[in-house]
Parts: C-alpha cells; sequence; structure tokens
C-alpha cells in the first residue's frame, strides 16, 4: 500500500510539473502573438518588454547571449527569445504545497476506504426532516390566499456514486413523497441522465424561491443517509416556474439552464428561472432575428444612473438595451443575449450600442459618464479593441467612457485583458469591475490601472440588512478597495434599509429601482 501511494504521489508530480511548463509554454507564445499584432512602428525594445513583463517573462533582444533559463518562443512568423525562471525554481512552493495535499488526500481516502468496508448498509433514513409547522414546506398551500399559484419543475442532481444494489427510480420517489406535507402534490420522476426530476402544481408565488432551498436540503438528507461523507455542494437543484401551459421542452431547457448555474457557482447549490411568456417565444427565435433588429436601429437605449452618497447626485448612469422585436415587442437584452453564439453577432450588438451611447453623449453633453457591459469575446479581440480605441479618441474628451466587466470574467482572462492596457493609452476609458459577490483579489486587481470602481452583485446587496455573513464580505471588500485607491458602489438596492446599511459599511454609491425606475433617452432610436 505505501509503495503504490509513494508511486501515485511521483506521477501526481510529474504531472504537476508538465502542467506548469505548459503554462510558460503557452504564457510564452502569448507575448509572441500579442507583439505580432502590434504595428511595426510600435514594436520597440520598450513595448516588447512590457508585454513580456505582463506575462512574467523577461525580453532578451536580438544579439545578447541567451542565459540558461531563456527560451525562444515562435508564433505567426515571429520569433522572441524570453527568459524565465524553471517552474521548479519559481513554484516550488506550489510543489510543496501539492505534495502536502496529495499526501493528505491519500491518508484521508485510506482511512475512509477503511471505515467504509466496515460501516453498515442503511437503506432508508432513520430520521425524516424536521417539518415544523412554520417552514416553507407547510406554508406551500394550494388553498393560500394567494391567488398567484405556479407550477414549478425542479432537476436534482448529485455527484456521488450510489450503491448498485440501490433501486433509484423507487426509492427517492418514496423518501421525497414521506417528506413532504400531505397538502402538497408532486410527482418524482428519475431521468436516464441520472437526474431527478420533480414537478409541483399550484405553488404560492412567495414560496416558489424558498421551495427550491428546501427540496435541496431534504434531497441532502437522503443521500446523506447513503452516504455519509456528503457535502452539501454535491447536491444542486435547478428549477423553473411558470404559470401557464407550456411546452415541456422549453420547461426542460430552462430548468437545465438554472442547474448548469448552479453547478458552475461554488456556494449557491439552488437556483430558479422563471418562464414567462416573453422568455418562451424567444426561445423560438433565433439569434439572427434579434441582429436583425439590431442592425435595422430596432433598439432602444436607457439609462439607469448612479448616485454617489458624497455627491447627492447622479455620477454615471450604466446603458441598458431594450430590443424591439416585432412579435415579442420590448424586450430586455437578458433574455436574448444567452443565445447569441457567432462572434460576429455579438462584435455587430456591442458595436451598435457603443456608436449609440457615444450619439447621445455628443448630442447631450450634460450627461454624465455612462458605463457599457461588452461581452468578454469581444474584450479579447484585437481587432475589436483596435475599433474601439479609433472610436473613443475621436470622441469628445471631457466625457469617460467605462466599460463593465463581471469579476469571473476579469479573473479569467486577466492576463489577456492586462496585456491590452497598451492600446489604451491617451485613450479616456475606464474598467468597472461588476457581479462582484465574494472577497477582491487584490494583486490581479491592482496590475490593471484601467480599473476606477467595484459594483456588488445584486445578491450580496439584496436584504443585506438581515444578513450579518454579506456585511461582514461588503465590509473586506471595501477595506480591500481602499486599499486599490477605488470606490464601491452596490447594484439592486430597493429599499431604505438597504440604502442605510449599505452606507454605514462604508459603500461609495448604488443604482436600483429604489431611487428611480430607468430613464429613456429623450432620443428613441428608430423603430
Amino acid at each position: 500500500m505505501v509503495a503504490v501511494a509513494l508511486v501515485v504521489v511521483l506521477i501526481l508530480n510529474m504531472l504537476l510539473l508538465h502542467l506548469l511548463h505548459l503554462q510558460i509554454h503557452q504564457r510564452g507564445e502569448a507575448v509572441v502573438q500579442r507583439v505580432a499584432k502590434l504595428p511595426e512602428d510600435l514594436r520597440t525594445q520598450k513595448n516588447i518588454t512590457a508585454i513580456a513583463q505582463q506575462y512574467k517573462f523577461e525580453y532578451i533582444p536580438n544579439g545578447q547571449a541567451m542565459p540558461d533559463d531563456a527560451t525562444r518562443f515562435s508564433s505567426t512568423g515571429l520569433s522572441l527569445a524570453l527568459s524565465h525562471p524553471q517552474p521548479y525554481k519559481k513554484h516550488a512552493y506550489i510543489v510543496i504545497f501539492f505534495n502536502i495535499l496529495f499526501v493528505g488526500l491519500l491518508a484521508f481516502f485510506y482511512r475512509w476506504w477503511q471505515v467504509y468496508r466496515v460501516r453498515p448498509k442503511r437503506f432508508l433514513p432513520d430520521n425524516s426532516v424536521n417539518m415544523e409547522e412554520s417552514s416553507a414546506l407547510s406554508a406551500v398551500d394550494p388553498r393560500s390566499v394567494d391567488n398567484s399559484l405556479f407550477k414549478v419543475f425542479l432537476l436534482i442532481r448529485w455527484t456521488m456514486k450510489l450503491d448498485n444494489t440501490l433501486d433509484e427510480k423507487n426509492h427517492f420517489a418514496v423518501a421525497i413523497h414521506k417528506q413532504l406535507p400531505n397538502t402538497m402534490k408532486c410527482s418524482v420522476k428519475y431521468l436516464n441522465s441520472g437526474a431527478l426530476a420533480v414537478t409541483f402544481e399550484q405553488v404560492a408565488w412567495g414560496d416558489v424561491i424558498e421551495l427550491g432551498k428546501k427540496l435541496h436540503e431534504i434531497m441532502f438528507r437522503i443521500l446523506r443517509s447513503l452516504r455519509a461523507d456528503l457535502s452539501r455542494s454535491q447536491v444542486k437543484v435547478g428549477g423553473c416556474f411558470y404559470q401557464y401551459e407550456a411546452e415541456q421542452a422549453n420547461v426542460y431547457q430552462l430548468a437545465r439552464a438554472a442547474l448548469e448555474i448552479a453547478n458552475n457557482n461554488v456556494w449557491q447549490h439552488t437556483h430558479m428561472m422563471p418562464l414567462d411568456k416573453t422568455h418562451a417565444n424567444a426561445m423560438q427565435s433565433s439569434e439572427d432575428d434579434f441582429i436583425r433588429c439590431i442592425d435595422n436601429g430596432q433598439f432602444v437605449l436607457f439609462f439607469q444612473p448612479l448616485f454617489g452618497f458624497e455627491q447627492q447626485d447622479i455620477i454615471q448612469s450604466e446603458v441598458l438595451l431594450r430590443v424591439r422585436h416585432a412579435q415579442l415587442g420590448l424586450i430586455a437584452a437578458k433574455q436574448f443575449i444567452p443565445q447569441l453564439h457567432s462572434r460576429n453577432n455579438l462584435e455587430t450588438l456591442d458595436k451598435k450600442i457603443i456608436q449609440q451611447a457615444i450619439t447621445i453623449l455628443t448630442k447631450e453633453p450634460q450627461k454624465s459618464n455612462v458605463s457599457i457591459n461588452i461581452h468578454i469575446e469581444n474584450w479579447l479581440d484585437i481587432d475589436f479593441i483596435h475599433w474601439l480605441t479609433a472610436v473613443v479618441r475621436e470622441a469628445s474628451e471631457d466625457k469617460k467612457l467605462m466599460f463593465e466587466l463581471s469579476a469571473d470574467e476579469f479573473y479569467k482572462y486577466h492576463q489577456q485583458i492586462n496585456a491590452q492596457q497598451l492600446f489604451f493609452t491617451g485613450v479616456n476609458i475606464a474598467l468597472i469591475i461588476d457581479h462582484v459577490e465574494s472577497p477582491l483579489m487584490v494583486n490581479t486587481l491592482r496590475e490593471n490601472q484601467l480599473i476606477s470602481g467595484i459594483k456588488l452583485g445584486y445578491g450580496l446587496v439584496h436584504k443585506v440588512q438581515h444578513s450579518s455573513q454579506q456585511q461582514k464580505t461588503i465590509k473586506q471588500i471595501v477595506y480591500q478597495a481602499k486599499r486599490l485607491n477605488i470606490p464601491v458602489y452596490a447594484v439592486g438596492v430597493e429599499t431604505q434599509l438597504e440604502l442605510d446599511c449599505l452606507k454605514s459599511l462604508g459603500v461609495h454609491g448604488a443604482q436600483g429601482y429604489y431611487f428611480a425606475e430607468l430613464l429613456q433617452q429623450l432620443e428613441l432610436v428608430r423603430y
């Protein structure tokens, strides 16, 4: 057993070093590709050195002797000599950490394997979920005074292997029904994909979201009785709720999308999405239909103001898009953008929005600075960045255009985004990191000099006055942002209590429906 463990650790070490070396090689090729994109007059030693340093390399000019730790990288017809430390030297702390982790995991799994061999097998839980009268499930009563009743379709998936002798199709149906109140009627079906589908009829509006959370807790306890080593993050629930008769394919598609959102979130184990008539019809429309509306100018831009607490005034506005669809009417961007997959269509959409926003700023000089959301595919496209810098440089210099990127996207692609700072030299723009719901990665943000603000996500702001954990996270973000000398704003403020709590936590400004409805531009775009 010890010999096997040593062989496993050795193989994992070889794989780790190979991955670290591969990462260095990929970053080296990325440097060469970035330099190749530069015009000939910008390929100076200073610019090449700056780009290389963005990727943690040292540039070795032609003619100089190459040190032992230097490698020549080639791509797109260009070759550069770049110096970098060996992976085992530069990342020695990573290698040591992972070796400790490998040994710890092997010891952990060996211990649990020994325990699992002698543990008694249990088929049904000894204890049911405590369903008190005050719980949300007992409150979900079809005879409720609330007449807004919904159908709820839930998909449940877990990421652990169960005993092959377990009859999953019948076991979970029986176990779930035992945990639900008698007034709740539901159907349970085990799908071939390995997920569990649960359908509820006549659920009151106020209980829809809570129903998903409670069903997650029920499934967690049922599965925990079968596997004692189960954690809550291994059980995910995605749901769709609707009021009218809908195509089952649309319901399943939306529930599966909600399940994927929950799967990709470390802390959020349940995600619910509404299926209204607009959404159902939009799902039947192709992306070409929406791009045709954009090309024909069938859209309207709205400006949602962001109020500064210290200034007591509007300090910037966020551009929001509404498309005039022939069948669907005026629909929000979030209802069709997930259907856009073509890079050309995404580029067309962002270019049209930017051009229209610049036109409005030119015609209305008194309007505050505006922020625009741009798709990450376009941020990574050098040709689009060239176009963007040219357009902004031609616009009015006294107005600053700000572009918003989600925190997850920025952290994932920060090296490529940081390397593009050179193109924005002398251009009056800024970046805002939005959808922030966890403490900041300070060192990563510090590398980009264009960042001028942080926007807290709605999930961190909603009902913040009732959650000490949310308040603690916001305080930490505000403290980190202060070290970076950038302000923190809140998005989605709905009540005075939320606003007062955010002020006390040190947030610098906020936007949301508490302040005002969307402010429509004075000049509507042609239908």
